[in-house]
C-alpha cells in the first residue's frame, strides 16, 4: 500500500498562467503557495461546532465549500462562477467572528480598500476586540476613532497579509498573538445557497470592495476627533494602563473569554474608573 499523500503535497503550487500573472501577479509569492489544507469532509462537523452567522436562522442561507486543488485566497470567482466570499476557520474557531460583518467592520475593510480574507488574524483581533469594548460602553465604536489610534500595517513588499498598529503613545490592546501563521492553511469559501442573496454583493449584484483581494490598500490617518470621540478615547486608553502588572486587557482575552466573564471584567474596570474620577473630583 502506497504512502498517503498530505494536503500540502497534494495542493502543490503550480505556475501562473497568462490570465492569472495579470489578476494576481501582484501578489507575493508566499501567498500564493500556500493551499489550503481544509478538506470538503470536515466542514460539515465544523459548521455543526461553530455557527457562522449572527442570525442561526439564516446559517440555512450559506453554503462551505472546501478550495479546489489550484485555488488560492487571492483568488477571485471566474467571469461565470458566483461570486464567494473567502474566511479562515480561526476567524469563527479563535476570535468568535458572526457573519455578515457589522457596519463598522464594513467601514474599516471599504475605507481601507483591504479585502476580508486579506487581513491577518492580529488585524481581526484588533477590529473586533475594539468593537467589542466600545459597545460595551456604549461608545459608538467609528473609523475615524479606530484610525486615530491605529494606522495600517503593511508587510514587507506590501502585497501579503495586511494587519494594523497601534500609533504612538496610543496602544489598546496587545496583539491576539505574537506569531500566528497557521491560520493562512485553512480557508474556505462561503456561497449563497440557491436562491439566497449574498450579504456581500451590491444592490446590482456586484461584490463590494471587501469580498476580493486588493493591490492597493490604503492607510488612513485622523488627526482631530469630534468631542465624544475624544472622550471615549481618553477612556479606552486609560484602561490598559489604570493598574499596575496588568496583562488582561488582550485581543485575546476580549475575544477568547466567555461574554460573561469579559463583562464582569470590564464592568469592574467601570467601576474602578468611575471611583477613581469621582476621588479626584472629591479632593
Amino acid at each position: 500500500m502506497g504512502k498517503k499523500k498530505s494536503c500540502q503535497e497534494v495542493k502543490v503550487p503550480r505556475p501562473l498562467d497568462a490570465a492569472e500573472t495579470r489578476l494576481y501577479g501582484w501578489v507575493e509569492e508566499a501567498v500564493l503557495t500556500q493551499p489550503s489544507v481544509v478538506e470538503s469532509d470536515s466542514l460539515p462537523k465544523f459548521h455543526r461546532n461553530f455557527p457562522l452567522m449572527e442570525d442561526l436562522g439564516a446559517e440555512g442561507d450559506y453554503v462551505l465549500e472546501a478550495a479546489g486543488l489550484s485555488d488560492r485566497v487571492p483568488f477571485r470567482a471566474g467571469e461565470d462562477g458566483p461570486h464567494f466570499l473567502w474566511v479562515y476557520q480561526e476567524l469563527f474557531t479563535r476570535l468568535r467572528m458572526r457573519l455578515p460583518f457589522s457596519d463598522f467592520q464594513r467601514d474599516v475593510m471599504t475605507r481601507c480598500r483591504v479585502a476580508a480574507s486579506q487581513l491577518h488574524l492580529n488585524g481581526w483581533g484588533f477590529i473586533l476586540a475594539f468593537e467589542k469594548v466600545c459597545l460595551h460602553y456604549d461608545f459608538r465604536p467609528t473609523i475615524r476613532l479606530f484610525f486615530y489610534i491605529y494606522d495600517v500595517h503593511f508587510p514587507p513588499g506590501g502585497y501579503g497579509y495586511i494587519s494594523f498598529r497601534a500609533r504612538q503613545d496610543r496602544k489598546l490592546f496587545d496583539s491576539y498573538k505574537d506569531s500566528i501563521q497557521k491560520f493562512k492553511w485553512h480557508y474556505f469559501k462561503v456561497l449563497a445557497a440557491p436562491d439566497k442573496r449574498a450579504f456581500w454583493l451590491d444592490h446590482e449584484n456586484k461584490p463590494f470592495p471587501w469580498v476580493y483581494w486588493n493591490p492597493e490598500v490604503k492607510d488612513f490617518t485622523v488627526y482631530n476627533l469630534e468631542p465624544l470621540e475624544m472622550a471615549a478615547l481618553k477612556f479606552l486608553v486609560s484602561l490598559p494602563s489604570g493598574l499596575p502588572k496588568r496583562n488582561r486587557f488582550t485581543c485575546r482575552f476580549i475575544l477568547d473569554g466567555s461574554d460573561a466573564e469579559v463583562g464582569k471584567y470590564l464592568d469592574k474596570e467601570l467601576l474602578f474608573f468611575s471611583s477613581l474620577f469621582f476621588c479626584v473630583g472629591c479632593c
